[in-house]
């Protein structure tokens, strides 16, 4: 385990014993939530593996569960997991990185670019940069951000996807808090109180820890409860 995993889960600690408030790298830190949801096999918290897994599949388990997915919340949880699982196996971490990557330069050169597999390369690029994972090559670098290129590339062709503008914003929370702003505004506008992506957004200390309404009137929008 790498030394920024272990600051980020001893941040944790300090929070749950009652410390001062601390966050860590808000793709890692914070589970989305996805309910029943499909995905890689885990505990009961951010950081907390299935006991008896097979590290050696993870690759593969996480290719299967986004082939599938239709809700980019699970898209995102589970390549947390994944980084989660492989942060210190730099060969499985570029595998899946190479993989998703050559997916979606493969959708874009046979005429049909994929949003879906953009944002897979993009937001997994930015979490093993967050996990401390040293693949050796900075991917899909936009704005100072591992992986951003890519996430906007995404945004592009899917601009109504709110889960998908809450995982930008992530992305670039720490280099560019006006493109941060603007996508989580978005996020926020289309999060239904309640919903798992609004539930996502309360409990990721970079949006505030606030409750989705309160958000909302910060940043000038009305949520999709109240349209």
């Amino acid at each position: 385990m790498n030394r920024r995993m272990l600051g980020v889960i001893g941040a944790i600690v300090l929070a749950a014993s009652g410390g001062a408030a601390i966050g860590g790298p808000p793709l890692l830190c914070f589970p989305y939530e996805i309910g029943k949801a499909e995905s890689l096999p885990w505990g009961n918290d951010a950081f907390e593996q299935k006991k008896g897994y097979d590290k050696s599949k993870v690759v593969d388990d996480t290719l299967a569960v986004l082939k599938t997915a239709k809700s980019t919340l699970v898209r995102m949880e589970t390549l947390r997991r994944a980084a989660v699982y492989i942060e210190s196996d730099v060969g499985a971490a570029t595998s899946l990185l190479a993989r998703l990557s050559w997916i979606a330069m493969d959708a874009e050169a046979s005429g049909k670019p994929s949003a879906e597999a953009w944002f897979d390369a993009g937001f997994l690029a930015a979490t093993l940069r967050q996990a401390g994972a040293d693949i050796k090559w900075h991917a899909g670098v936009a704005n100072g951000a591992d992986g951003y290129a890519w996430i906007q590339k995404a945004v592009e062709l899917s601009p109504k996807d709110p889960e998908m503008q809450f995982g930008a914003a992530l992305v670039v929370f720490e280099h560019d808090s006006s493109r941060f702003k603007d996508h989580l505004r978005k996020a926020i506008a289309a999060a239904e109180p309640g919903s798992n992506l609004a539930k996502s957004i309360e409990s990721n200390w970079a949006c505030g820890h606030k409750p989705i309404a309160e958000l909302a009137k910060e940043f000038g929008v009305q949520t999709a409860e109240k349209k």
